[in-house]
């Protein structure tokens, strides 16, 4: 903008430039016309006067002679006769040379006329010059626009006129405009330069603000350091972090909420279920027990929904502090998984076991990568069919460290794959299962948190759904921290 400021000005320098050269060459030029027609009238009717007075003292002299004096002389009274003729309008002939020095002669032209009309003397080179009023004129002869000054002497009639190819004039304007001009591209270049230099590092400040901003991550609340800023930008720089702190303290307004309820609700819902299941234990007649049965899997539900919501809260919570820069191997993690959920697929006939199995070392958390997992086998042995089969799996190769739960259940329909990552969005093919739609939301959250990316396919022989993690090697060891005194939510 400041390059394009001044090219702008500069333009609006020569213009003027252009403008005063052009006023100032026209009032130089003209005055050179005149004071050439002036000279010029002098010169010739001081020679017209001097024609007069010889042509005065011819006729005196002629008029001394007596006839027969100038019979005796017939040589004499010839010459004297013709020079009587020709003495009131004589015709002067200028004789150009043959090599003429003058850069500027074809421009230039005159021409001398008695009143009656006659040429006196003209310009070999002037064009036909028609009478034009007194004073100056613009007159276009032929193809070239011509400047005419006319000069007329009151007593005698004499006219003068001097004329100057506009294209003259011209050339010298455009002479001055390019000498004005050329300077200025010449230091174009070098002002560009230091203009791009001197504000770059005018700038640097407020880049390496930009910068640090850009490069956090979306859950990074931390204050910008603001001991270097210069004084431009300090208030920007102090609004900002007003305004993460102000997210921050909503955010961590929003998840003690959600913990809070959590854990308030689990009191309640534990006593209501033991209170059912009394009453289940008592009644004998059926309508009663089914409805006290399905009053039981309802409290199941939401006690299971009370319990995703604790672990999102702290899974959200994991942001306001650095992930612990440990290895681990998913290979061990998964062992854990399974050995823990063993008991719960055995009571659902759920064939659980591991797959592939090799090694597969990640920097991250130990308890929310255990967590993670835990989620993804809950998930698939809650929505398997008795009978069924979940394979857990863990590989490395050259893109990553992987994780995989697979099994033949009911599945995700693919169009429906891209929205179950969002809370509390479960599948159609759900169906009458207990859950909260929580758990695949948990499992993307601590995957963001590691920076792993989360895919999903076909299950096993064609049949329910495959989930894959992959923690890419150049995933970063620490995420920003926030709070490093928070403890651990896990």
């Amino acid at each position: 903008m400041l390059i394009s400021t001044v090219v702008v000005a500069w333009m609006a320098t020569v213009l003027t430039v252009y403008r005063i050269a052009q006023h100032e060459v026209k009032e130089v030029f003209d005055a050179d016309l005149a004071r050439s027609a002036r000279i010029l009238q002098a010169l010739l009717l001081h020679e017209v006067e001097e024609e007069r007075r010889m042509a005065e003292q011819a006729r005196a002299v002629l008029a001394g002679f007596r006839a027969e004096e100038l019979a005796a002389h017939p040589h004499l009274a010839r010459i004297l006769d013709e020079y009587l003729s020709s003495a009131d309008q004589e015709e002067l002939e200028l004789v150009d040379p043959a090599v003429t020095p003058r850069r500027y002669g074809p421009e230039l032209a005159f021409v001398a006329r008695y009143a009656d009309g006659t040429e006196m003397l003209r310009d070999g080179s002037a064009p036909d010059l028609p009478l034009t009023t007194e004073g100056y004129s613009d007159l276009r002869l032929g193809h070239q626009l011509w400047r005419i000054y006319r000069l007329s002497d009151p007593d005698s009639g004499f006219v003068v006129q001097v004329g100057e190819r506009q294209a003259l004039r011209a050339e010298l304007v455009g002479y001055i405009t390019r000498n004005t001009l050329m300077p200025l591209l010449f230091a174009l270049p070098i002002l560009a330069l230091l203009i791009w230099l001197v504000v770059g590092h005018a700038l640097k400040p407020l880049q390496r603000v930009a910068d640090e901003v850009s490069s956090r991550a979306g859950d990074a609340l931390a204050p910008i350091d603001d001991a270097d800023t210069p004084r431009e930008i300090h208030a920007l720089v102090r609004a900002l972090n007003q305004l993460f702190d102000r997210v921050q303290s909503a955010l961590r307004r929003e998840r003690q909420f959600t913990a809070d309820a959590a854990h308030e609700l689990r009191t309640p819902l534990a006593v209501l279920k033991t209170n059912l299941q009394v009453a289940l234990a008592k009644s004998r007649e059926a309508g009663p027990r089914h409805a006290l049965e399905q009053a039981l899997a309802g409290v199941d539900r939401a006690t299971h929904a009370v319990a995703q919501l604790l672990v999102l809260a702290r899974a959200d919570a994991q942001q306001t502090r650095t992930l612990l820069n440990s290895t681990v191997d998913l290979r061990d993690v998964a062992v854990g998984v399974v050995s823990a959920m063993s008991q719960p697929a055995y009571e659902r006939d759920i064939d659980l076991g591991m797959g592939a199995c090799d090694e597969a070392l990640v920097h991250g958390d130990a308890t929310a990568l255990h967590l993670l997992l835990r989620n993804l086998v809950d998930n698939a042995v809650r929505y398997t069919p008795r009978g069924g089969v979940v394979t857990v799996g863990t590989w490395r190769d050259r893109a990553g460290s992987w994780v995989e739960v697979a099994d033949d259940g009911v599945g995700v329909a693919v169009e429906q794959r891209a929205e179950i990552f969002r809370r509390f969005r479960r599948g159609a093919q759900a169906g009458g299962e207990s859950g909260s739609g929580l758990g695949l939301s948990i499992v993307q959250r601590i995957a963001d948190l590691h920076g792993a990316a989360v895919s999903l396919d076909d299950g096993l022989h064609g049949r329910g759904l495959t989930v894959r993690v992959c923690f890419p090697t150049d995933a970063p060891k620490r995420l920003p921290a926030v709070n490093e005194a928070s403890p651990s939510p896990f």
